[in-house]
């Protein structure tokens, strides 16, 4: 896959089609490439052995009811649970055996101390490419960047004002920012694009919602249910029919 996606407007699976089955598993994953969702995201925790395993939660209480914490168990601990009672916690290496180049990934890194590890993954399955790695934490990405510097980093907030993670963005050489929608405005796309960043905003699930981002000017969206992608292609259709 070439880099081509950087220049288009991308419908994301967020954490798969987690609508549709367990959130941040194999079967949410297979599901959002069923339903030709443009990239998948998903999430990445360090596991007490040091492995990087994609669970959202530091601990296992919404999506297991155990109060465990990912980091307090090994990869052969957390493969025991069973995600809303049903799919196993994959291991990053799993996810791209999985996916094998398929998709665009977004790749959240949620621990510290797991980024050699992962950049390693990501440069062995041959998705540097295809794939941006994001987070909330600036050090993370900064890491990523000093290890290999041909991988697209994205600085995640859900907090305003969303200019001050533009301005991180610009330090961290970032190729995006990525705001909870509620703090995305016309001028925040505005500015941003202006530096040259892409504007990819979470979680919409919702085609008028949806509409009135992409009226906006974002680059794309996070989404529980890949169906949006083909219910706001209708509804456009329909509005340049009906004009």
């Amino acid at each position: 896959m070439s880099g081509d996606w950087k220049n288009k407007f991308l419908f994301i699976a967020h954490r798969g089609a987690s609508m549709y089955a367990p959130e941040n598993t194999i079967a949410s994953f297979r599901k959002a490439l069923e339903m030709n969702a443009d990239a998948i995201e998903f999430d990445v925790r360090r596991s007490r052995d040091g492995i990087p395993v994609v669970i959202h939660d530091e601990d296992l209480k919404r999506v297991a009811n155990d109060s465990r914490k990912v980091a307090e168990l090994t990869v052969e601990e957390l493969k025991k649970v069973k995600v809303f009672g049903k799919e196993a916690i994959p291991t990053l290496e799993e996810v791209l055996q999985e996916l094998d180049g398929k998709t665009v990934l977004f790749i959240e890194v949620k621990d510290e101390d797991i980024e050699e590890a992962v950049v390693n993954l990501v440069k062995q399955y041959n998705v540097i490419d295809n794939s941006i790695i994001i987070s909330f934490n600036s050090n993370i990405l900064k890491k990523i960047k000093e290890l290999n510097n041909k991988i697209e980093v994205g600085v995640l907030t859900a907090r305003p004002p969303v200019t001050i993670y533009i301005d991180h963005a610009l330090k961290l050489k970032a190729m995006a920012v990525l705001p909870m929608h509620s703090f995305v405005t016309p001028q925040v796309i505005k500015e941003a694009h202006a530096k040259k960043l892409r504007v990819y905003t979470w979680t919409i699930n919702d085609v008028s919602q949806a509409l009135k981002f992409i009226g906006y000017g974002v680059d794309g969206i996070a989404t529980d249910d890949p169906t949006l992608k083909i219910n706001v292609q209708k509804q456009t259709t329909l509005m340049r029919f009906i004009k």
